[in-house]
């Protein structure tokens, strides 16, 4: 065969070459109380490509309310699937949702832009700075398995702890120092909850309340409420809210796309 032969049958090889990255893999967990939440706003609002690993597991909280009997076993749950995360994403980078979550725009390149010099980046729970475990990207390590190793080994022994009010013990949301060595950061409040901005001790949103809802939100988590009834309400307070801006925007522009149009005929 000539050499002119074997260079075109190479070019045509690279070409024909599909290099694809491979996919970010969100995670996510729920009880069957849950679905309708995962059904109706989780899945369809997330507008980028992942890999979605969802499981359902059983509902050993039978009130799905915060704290109340059966929580705790329910999200050890949820760590044995952050553990897995890391072990199945080993030198790379995942995210872990709740289902009472919807998102309003995409959100990968956000996460991978704050994700470059940290292990660990989650959602502002509180105007305190609390550590919300709802939402996070986690670069999955060393680091990271020791630190949910251990918040795991802290609810086994003391069913009084919620995975988040141990990650929060583990990790001091007032120093970036920690014994595990993460770099963290927050999430923007553009990665919205119902107490990111107003959420205090004793704080309970109920349907009626105001929430100062972010400009050009991208996320909303329907937590500091109670019960899957008042998580709809939120959610759907939201989303009518995002959709007024949306449109409130469009009619701001749609006269100067008239006057444009008719000055360009003229």
């Amino acid at each position: 065969m000539k050499p002119s032969s074997l260079f075109l049958i190479a070019i045509i090889a690279l070409s024909t070459t599909v290099i694809t990255a491979e996919k970010i893999k969100l995670y996510a967990i729920y009880t069957p109380s849950h679905e309708i939440l995962k059904n109706n706003y989780f899945l369809p609002s997330i507008q980028d490509d992942f890999e979605l690993i969802i499981e359902e597991c059983e509902q050993t909280c039978p009130s799905a309310t915060f704290l109340s009997t059966g929580w705790t076993d329910t999200t050890i749950k949820k760590i044995d699937l952050i553990l897995r995360a890391i072990e199945e994403n080993w030198g790379n980078i995942f995210i872990f949702s709740d289902v009472d979550i919807q998102f309003f725009g995409p959100i990968e390149k956000i996460i991978t832009h704050l994700m470059k010099n940290n292990d660990l980046v989650i959602q502002k729970n509180s105007p305190d700075g609390v550590l919300c475990t709802g939402f996070f990207a986690c670069r999955a390590n060393e680091k990271t398995r020791a630190l949910w190793q251990d918040v795991k080994k802290i609810m086994e022994h003391d069913k009084t702890y919620s995975d988040q009010k141990t990650l929060n013990k583990c990790i001091k949301r007032h120093s970036k120092k920690n014994p595990y060595n993460i770099t963290w950061d927050y999430l923007p409040v553009t990665f919205f909850g119902g107490g990111t901005l107003t959420g205090y001790r004793g704080y309970i949103w109920t349907p009626g309340k105001k929430l100062p809802i972010p400009t050009d939100i991208i996320m909303h988590h329907a937590n500091w409420t109670r019960g899957i009834k008042n998580k709809i309400a939120q959610l759907e307070y939201v989303k009518q809210h995002v959709e007024k801006q949306k449109s409130a925007h469009k009619e701001r522009f749609i006269p100067l796309a008239i006057n444009y149009s008719a000055t360009a005929a003229a």
